[in-house]
């Protein structure tokens, strides 16, 4: 036998599961229409450009426009140098040295 509170959990879990799914579903549909949009239009230029190809027109100029450089920030103060840190001197061992018994 299961709690009640138990069953409710598992409840609140399965319609979020359904709540999860149809989100997905309408982000799938979403994507998919989008690229059904991209491609007609890719359509439209390719039939476009092959139409103009066949009639013997030349292809239209390029148009650049530039766009304005962006402000430099001027530098108002610079950080100073870090000093340079000195390494440690390493000590020596405090090894007695081996002796030879004879």
């Amino acid at each position: 036998m299961t709690t009640s509170y138990v069953l409710e959990r598992q409840q609140e879990l399965r319609e979020n599961k359904k709540l999860m799914r149809e989100a997905e579903r309408q982000a799938i549909a979403n994507t998919e229409e989008k690229q059904a949009l991209r491609k007609a239009a890719s359509d439209e230029r390719i039939k476009a450009k092959l139409e103009r190809i066949e009639r013997g027109e030349p292809a239209p100029a390029k148009v650049e426009i530039a766009a304005p450089e962006p402000a430099k920030a001027e530098v108002i103060e610079e950080a100073p140098p870090k000093p340079k840190v000195k390494p440690k001197a390493k000590a020596a061992s405090k090894k007695k040295p081996a002796t030879r018994k004879k």
